[in-house]
């Protein structure tokens, strides 16, 4: 008797069912102890490379923090949505996951105009710890939260300005307990986001900073911050936004109605600066 032919749907549920197997298994061998989430992390295709990094390196708060205590560097920076760096450490022997959040480009503008058009940068950069908080939307502004000034990375001329929380690593296992320990947190990380910044950034920044006595200026017409303080651009009033020159983008250069290609290219023209340039000390 001949045999009997397969129906080709059963055929093809079959050959799933043996793919799906083969796939759990591969799983199962390459990661063995993971918790399911940061499995699904290291399965999805949109995952950042140094995030797939760390979480191979490091797939529970455990891991990290066993390594740290060896004295192993554990931290992840991304520049994604915003400039995020996560570092578990263990001062005195007591474990943290800490996070720093730098401000967006924005806010930094404002705040290194104010730097550099300050004759006392010092005492300038007092007046800005105190000024910090009052560039975060209340909501955001929650216990626990510290206001960061670093030290200019090497080779830069200017310091770098965050905020920072630490949550207790000792109770936590998972990264998404550490998540939920953080929860109170996450309007801060939506608040320094690129795309929808809820910081004061541009004119805005600048505007809160000269409450604080901070020299910051900006541009009447762009509102961008800017300074006759860049070096290369001394006595000039320029933008720090790419330092794309002393062009100011809402300048009205429209063109010239003479039929010429040449003549419909944007030139641009300098800012227009009318603040004050001292403030109330």
């Amino acid at each position: 008797m001949a045999n009997a032919k397969k129906n080709p749907s059963t055929r093809a549920k079959q050959v799933q069912r043996q793919r799906s197997a083969a796939e759990r298994r591969r799983q199962a061998q390459e990661y063995a102890g993971m918790p399911d989430e940061i499995v699904e992390l290291l399965e999805s295709p949109g995952i950042l490379p140094e995030w797939e990094r760390f979480y191979r390196a490091f797939p529970t708060v455990t891991a990290a923090v066993e390594a740290a205590k060896r004295g192993e560097p554990v931290e992840v920076f991304s520049s994604e949505h915003e400039h995020y760096l996560l570092r578990v450490i263990v001062p005195d022997d007591d474990p943290v996951v800490e996070t720093t959040l730098y401000v967006p480009y924005g806010t930094r503008d404002a705040l290194w105009s104010g730097l550099l058009n300050s004759d006392d940068q010092d005492h300038t950069l007092e007046r800005i710890a105190g000024a910090l908080p009052d560039l975060l939307p209340d909501d955001v502004r929650v216990e626990g939260l510290e206001y960061v000034i670093e030290e200019p990375p090497p080779g830069a001329p200017l310091p770098r300005f965050a905020y920072r929380y630490r949550i207790p690593a000792a109770d936590l296992d998972t990264w998404r307990s550490h998540g939920e320990a953080s929860s109170c947190f996450q309007p801060l990380q939506e608040a320094l986001g690129w795309m929808d910044t809820g910081t004061a950034t541009h004119a805005d920044a600048v505007e809160i900073l000269r409450k604080h006595g901070v020299p910051a200026v900006s541009c009447d017409a762009c509102g961008h911050a800017v300074t006759n303080r860049h070096p290369a651009w001394h006595g000039m009033w320029v933008d720090l936004i790419d330092e794309c020159g002393p062009v100011c983008p809402a300048y009205d250069d429209s063109a010239l109605q003479t039929g010429h290609e040449l003549d419909d290219i944007a030139i641009g023209g300098p800012h227009n600066v009318s603040l004050p340039l001292t403030v109330a000390s």
